[in-house]
């Protein structure tokens, strides 16, 4: 059997989480939505970051259910709740409380789905499959990046936002329909040990996952933030065209992580880390200069090569070495790191905007981030490189 080959269970769940991410994608352009209600850069940075901050929030409870509920019931569960907070999106006239209401819910309802997602990608392979299983599945995280924002700039052109929220919607309710009926199979989990799983904050003090974690969600910062405020760019910039660099992320990405996972023999190797570091902060200081849409997929490219190394690598250097009783556990800490670095990004970036501009505010965003990525890399070399 080639070494490779997963189970077609990663695959289904895959395919949920492409069709869930289609309407994550178009959402990704909700921007542009509260600056025509008159939002202003850092009201749209708290509106944006408050969905993954909501996502963070509820990890600890996603990984306490996680570990004493069948996970497929709490994947269900999470595209529910999305599929139901979108279908209020279209409600909102005003930015006030319903809204932050809207974009709670919908974090929490991501969080369940994802955490479970990629903790069934865990539980139905093997050790050495961990990195390939993550990317595929990840990659569904970026697939819909290739055509949705593009389709979602031209809705709202052409047939104005109240269509625009009703494609989002669409696009929540079938993966909801399609669960009931996708085939994953979980083999039965035999504990390493009768020993209790270790504490959240036990976890956290282990040197490697703190490391991980920390890179983690420096790494979410950055992306949320050229996510997030790259349509608002484009929208003040007429020769623009955002979907460009979302298409060229989202390919790019993709290709590294599923070409690269199954082919590249460097693949899983943490020498990989610092590159993609440094491409991504490339990808971000590119955007300071972008006045054509060359530039915008010159980022894009950049952006897809270091974000389609780095998730799969870093969530499978968290759970390597992990007890099968601590999975559940680590995994939810390292999503939260994700949903943290995903919420604190807009936020900075709004506030950085506000008296900057958006554009000039990628240049000392992305030195920031440069400095600290490679700051935290040098001081955790040894680390990472033991889990060769």
């Amino acid at each position: 059997m080639d070494a490779q080959k997963l189970p077609k269970s990663v695959f289904w769940v895959q395919l949920l989480v492409i069709l869930s991410f289609c309407s994550i994608a178009i959402l990704n352009l909700i921007p542009l939505y509260f600056e025509h209600l008159g939002g202003r850069p850092k009201q749209i940075g708290f509106l944006i970051g408050l969905f993954p901050l909501a996502s963070f929030l509820a990890r600890p409870f996603g990984g306490w259910i996680l570990s004493r509920f069948d996970p497929k019931k709490i994947l269900i569960a999470g595209l529910f709740l999305q599929f139901s907070v979108t279908s209020l999106y279209p409600l909102v006239t005003k930015l006030n409380v319903f809204i932050v209401f809207i974009r709670f819910f919908h974090g929490v309802g991501l969080s369940l789905f994802i955490l479970a997602a990629l903790y069934i990608a865990v539980l139905v392979v093997r050790e050495d499959q961990k990195a390939y299983a993550l990317g595929v599945v990840s990659s569904g995280f970026m697939l819909p990046l290739i055509i949705i924002p593009f389709l979602g700039e031209e809705i709202i052109v052409r047939f104005g936002f109240l269509a625009f929220f009703l494609a989002a919607i669409l696009l929540a309710f079938i993966p909801f329909v399609l669960s009931f009926f996708t085939k994953i199979s979980l083999r039965p989990v035999k504990e390493e040990s009768i020993v209790p799983g270790s504490g959240f904050l036990r976890l956290l003090g282990k040197r490697k996952i703190l490391l991980i974690i920390l890179l983690t969600f420096l790494f979410e910062i950055a992306l949320s933030a050229s996510l997030s405020f790259v349509p608002l760019l484009a929208h003040n910039e007429a020769l623009l065209t955002a979907g460009i660099f979302y298409t060229l992320m989202g390919t790019v990405a993709v290709v590294v992580r599923l070409y690269g996972g199954k082919r590249l023999r460097i693949w899983g190797n943490p020498k990989l880390i610092a590159p993609s570091f440094l491409l991504v902060a490339l990808g971000g200081i590119v955007l300071y200069v972008a006045a054509s849409n060359w530039i915008l997929a010159l980022s894009g490219l950049l952006w897809g090569i270091g974000a389609g190394v780095l998730y799969p690598h870093l969530s499978s250097y968290v759970m390597e070495g992990t007890r099968k009783n601590d999975r559940s556990k680590v995994l939810s800490l390292f999503a939260s790191s994700v949903d943290l670095g995903f919420a604190m990004g807009p936020i900075f970036f709004g506030f950085i905007s506000q008296y900057f501009g958006i554009q000039t505010a990628f240049l000392p965003f992305f030195l920031v981030f440069l400095v600290l990525s490679l700051t935290i890399l040098a001081i955790g070399r040894k680390t990472l490189h033991m889990q060769q």
